[in-house]
């Protein structure tokens, strides 16, 4: 078991790492002394205190989905309609809350109504949006797969935020002179967060989220930028909040040396005692969630927005349901509607039940998991 989890933990690494575009771009990360006209948000990365599921979280289902069903690393999930959309990019599987699969369908080709991969996805009622980056289009097809409309780009894209009040955001890497386009009414409108070519080049990572939607706010945010953005109603978008990491964000002076490829950038990065993030992102009536980066390790930091008070985390661990059982905070990223959805690989699973008897409440689901199934979900909500 240790050394399987040690090769998902590998494996998520490098495809945080190597496995995106390696693009030149000048990195919007700020210094501590630029932010301060902006809200901070505190990060103890240097904490190895342990998440407890029972301390912030209620609420608690496993789905377990069909066995019959071949599906590859997850992507991307979305929990819409009282439905869950996974992609594994190159399928687009839609369940229902109880696990029944309702509809999947693979389009793959440069026909009419086809993506060459599916970059990312949204829900807008009941249609699915694919972007697909490769061949610079969005594709919108009804929940069954049925093409609808294609609306080609003409420019690369690598995110699509949620749709609110008809507009939505592209997000790109160095393919555009901004950094994110704004499309209302279907119509191009405006640019937001210029990229200036003609200071220091910097490596530009993709990451596995870029937006995340609150009521009627979109939030943007990247890997190796400190500040978090926001757009109301559709509006313009702007910083909100920028991370303190007390002491150890990136000053700028970092970015302004030249580095010949990707590797020589985290060899001097991991010399240092610098954290980076956000590499995911989740807002909650009283809580605000986050991944972040320090020492090769990856932190999830909660902030309580009542009591003005954040926690930062090293591990989480399920003291309910699996107890004993670690969950890697690079796998807890999954948020939507409200709702977080963690995956459990079930080869973790099948080792846990052999040392520990299965909770009533998902007892059937555990006793019937092997090894090659896919993922159960492990879906939960925050305490309000």
């Amino acid at each position: 078991m240790v050394m399987k989890n040690v090769f998902c933990k590998v494996k998520k690494i490098k495809k945080v790492l190597f496995l995106f575009y390696w693009l030149l771009i000048l990195i919007s990360c700020q210094s501590t002394e630029q932010n301060l006209s902006i809200p901070a948000i505190e990060a103890d990365v240097t904490s190895n205190a342990e998440l407890k599921l029972s301390e912030y979280f209620e609420n608690f289902r496993m789905l377990k989905l069909p066995t019959d069903t071949v599906m590859g690393e997850i992507q991307r999930i979305r929990y819409e309609n009282n439905r869950i959309y996974i992609s594994d990019g190159r399928t687009l599987f839609v369940f229902s809350i109880d696990g029944e699969l309702l509809s999947s369908f693979w389009k793959r080709g440069n026909g009419p109504g086809e993506y060459s991969e599916i970059m990312d996805f949204i829900v807008d009622g009941e249609t699915i949006i694919v972007l697909d980056r490769n061949l610079q289009k969005l594709l919108t097809y009804d929940y069954s797969g049925k093409s609808i409309a294609t609306r080609n780009l003409g420019y690369f894209a690598q995110a699509i935020s949620p749709i609110v009040d008809n507009t939505c955001f592209l997000y790109f890497g160095t393919n555009f002179s901004h950094k994110l386009l704004r499309i209302r009414s279907a119509q191009d409108n405006s640019m937001y967060l210029d990229i200036d070519r003609n200071r220091a080049k910097y490596l530009h990572i993709f990451s596995d989220h870029n937006f995340y939607k609150y009521k009627a706010s979109i939030f943007f945010f990247e890997i190796f930028n400190d500040i978090v953005y926001e757009s109301t109603g559709g509006g313009s978008i702007k910083p909100c909040f920028w991370i303190d990491f007390k002491g150890k964000n990136i000053p700028s002076s970092f970015f302004k040396k030249q580095y010949r490829d990707v590797g020589v950038f985290f060899d001097e990065l991991f010399k240092t005692s610098y954290a980076y993030g956000v590499s995911n992102f989740a807002l909650y009536d009283q809580f605000l969630m986050f991944n972040s980066f320090y020492q090769k390790n990856e932190k999830l930091t909660v902030f309580d927005r009542k009591d003005q008070i954040s926690k930062t985390f090293a591990t989480v661990k399920d003291d309910i349901y699996f107890n004993g059982l670690t969950i890697p905070v690079s796998e807890f990223i999954y948020h939507a509607d409200r709702h977080i959805i963690v995956p459990l690989y079930a080869f973790n699973v099948v080792e846990w039940k052999k040392k520990h008897p299965p909770t009533e409440q998902f007892k059937d689901i555990i006793n019937v998991t092997e090894d090659e199934d896919n993922p159960l979900l492990l879906i939960f909500d925050f305490k309000q």
